[in-house]
């Protein structure tokens, strides 16, 4: 099986990359429950599985913790229909709109992804 699209992390003006960095301060079981959604968007993109990655409005998704119960984690991504998704924003249920602001704020700015 071969990866269809590139995931790829937003990066800050001053080469950071913040939802690299949260993603690493998450508990391990965390970090890779996510670590694997993010790997099978890279394999089957956004439209196979429609309760985990969530279309929100324009280009912007997210990748939805549903495991029962859990920490409601949440990755923000911009998907264009092309090769490329930018995860641009994380966080958990409690910051839910301060990070889909982020994330929109993000992707109009676009960064230098790597």
């Amino acid at each position: 099986m071969d990866v269809r699209y590139r995931v790829l992390f937003w990066v800050g003006p001053s080469g950071e990359k913040p939802v690299a960095q949260w993603l690493k301060s998450l508990v391990t079981k965390d970090r890779l429950y996510l670590g694997g959604l993010m790997r099978d968007l890279a394999y089957d993109g956004p439209s196979l599985r429609p309760k985990v990655f969530k279309h929100l409005e324009g280009s912007l998704w997210e990748i939805r913790d549903l495991r029962h119960p859990g920490p409601g984690l949440r990755v923000y991504f911009g998907y264009d229909g092309n090769t490329i998704v930018v995860v641009v924003a994380g966080g958990d249920k409690s910051t839910q709109q301060r990070d889909i602001d982020l994330a929109k704020k993000r992707l109009r700015t676009k960064g230098e992804n790597e």
